[in-house]
C-alpha cells in the first residue's frame, strides 16, 4: 500500500498500551507533519490494544520527546483501539510484529493496511526480521525511553520521507 501524494492521510500508531511507544510516535509524527506542506492535512492519532482510556503517556515517555526535540506529549491521554480507529485509519503502523498480526487477525478486512512502523517506513535498510520491532520501554530506566524514542524518531522520519515522495 502506497499512500504517497493524498491530500489527506490519516495514521494510527497502536503498541500495547498506548501511554509510551505509539504516543511518543504520535507525538513526533504531529512534529514532522507540522513542517511538510504534504503533510498539513493528515490526521494522526495512536491506540493500545490494552490501553486504560484515560492514562497519561508515562511520565519517561514525556521527559523523552520534550529533552530531545522539545516535543510535549504530556496532554495525552490513553485509548483502548476498536473498530472505528481502524475503519477510519488509512494506515495502521504498529510498534511489533506481535501487534501487527493480531491486528490482522482481529481485522482481516484491513490487512493491506497495517505494518510495523519499520516495515513499512524502513523496510529497505533492515536485514533481520527482529529489526522491525520497537523494544518496549516500559518500566524500565530513563534511558531505555531516550532510546526507544530515537528509534521511533528515525523511523517516523523516514516514513515521513515516503509519504511526501522524498525517498
Amino acid at each position: 500500500m502506497e499512500v504517497k501524494n493524498h491530500k489527506t492521510t490519516n495514521v494510527l500508531f497502536v503498541c500495547t498500551g498506548n501511554t509510551c511507544r505509539s504516543c511518543m510516535a504520535e507525538g513526533i509524527f504531529r512534529a514532522f507533519s507540522q513542517q511538510e506542506v504534504a503533510l498539513k492535512e493528515s490526521a494522526v492519532s495512536s491506540r493500545g490494544i490494552q490501553a486504560f482510556d484515560g492514562e497519561p503517556a508515562s511520565e519517561h515517555s514525556v521527559a523523552a520527546l520534550k529533552k530531545l526535540w522539545d516535543i510535549d506529549i504530556s496532554i495525552h491521554k490513553a485509548k483502548l483501539l476498536d473498530r472505528a480507529d481502524m475503519d477510519g485509519a488509512e494506515l495502521v503502523l504498529t510498534m511489533t510484529r506481535q501487534h501487527r498480526d493480531y491486528l490482522k487477525s482481529r481485522f482481516p478486512d484491513k490487512k493491506a493496511s497495517i505494518f510495523t512502523l519499520k516495515e513499512y517506513a524502513c523496510r529497505e535498510v533492515l536485514t533481520e526480521s527482529s529489526d522491525l520491532d520497537i523494544t518496549d520501554p516500559f518500566g524500565m530506566p530513563y534511558q531505555s525511553y531516550e532510546t526507544c524514542a530515537k528509534d521511533i524518531f528515525e523511523s517516523v522520519r523516514t516514513l515521513i520521507k515516503k509519504l511526501t515522495g522524498d525517498s
